[in-house]
């Protein structure tokens, strides 16, 4: 069962919040929109807003939560009060959208925001921005997957071999190694007695290697 990060009846405010956040720090405080996540996680106000802190989820606009941020990295803010209405910008799809994300898996941002970028979000929004939540919790999940380490680099690593070593003591082209850590090549479909040879090299069992 997923564990969310808080309860969900405060789901739409953080919703909300994020989004107008993004969208007044990019839209009309000119801040790049990386760099504002990135502020945002260094402040310390993330941890706050994904431990579900009313005081920022739900206690503060988006307007409000967006001028602390940037007030605490010593960043001017425009004195508006309210965002003229833009239909549905990207900027604004993109901290709404995290926000669901963060809330739904219960990661923190900053564990999220190592693997997904600013960048990654705005390239989904034309063709996820009208579509239910979860399917940007599955394109994030494998953004995610993408974006991490095999199970075989990371079990190389850990036995402090290099890939040209592995494949020399397996027996195995080192271009089966990097396919098989770049995920080029499936390594669940990979030949067993390639499986067999790297798991006894790495001293684990083959189910270890497979993703």
């Amino acid at each position: 069962m997923m564990i969310h990060a808080y309860d969900e009846i405060y789901l739409d405010d953080a919703m909300e919040t994020m989004g107008s956040a993004v969208e007044y720090a990019v839209l009309f405080c000119k801040t790049d929109g990386q760099e504002f996540i990135d502020l945002f996680i260094a402040c310390g106000i993330a941890d706050e807003f994904g431990r579900g802190n009313v005081k920022y989820i739900s206690g503060m606009s988006g307007i409000e939560l967006a001028r602390l941020v940037l007030e605490k990295c010593g960043k001017k803010t425009p004195d508006i009060s309210e965002i003229p209405y833009i239909d549905y910008p990207a900027e604004y799809w993109v901290g709404w959208i995290i926000a669901y994300y963060q809330w739904y898996t219960g990661k923190s941002f900053a564990t999220i925001c190592r693997k997904i970028s600013y960048q990654n979000i705005v390239d989904l929004y034309g063709v996820l921005h009208e579509a239910d939540p979860s399917k940007s919790v599955s394109a994030f999940d494998e953004i995610i997957k993408n974006n991490s380490e095999t199970n075989l680099a990371r079990l190389r690593k850990n036995k402090g071999m290099s890939q040209s070593q592995l494949a020399k003591a397996a027996d195995i082209s080192i271009r089966s190694i990097q396919l098989y850590e770049q995920r080029q090549t499936d390594i669940n479909k990979a030949q067993y007695n390639h499986l067999k040879a790297i798991a006894k090299v790495l001293c684990c069992e083959i189910n270890d290697l497979l993703e």
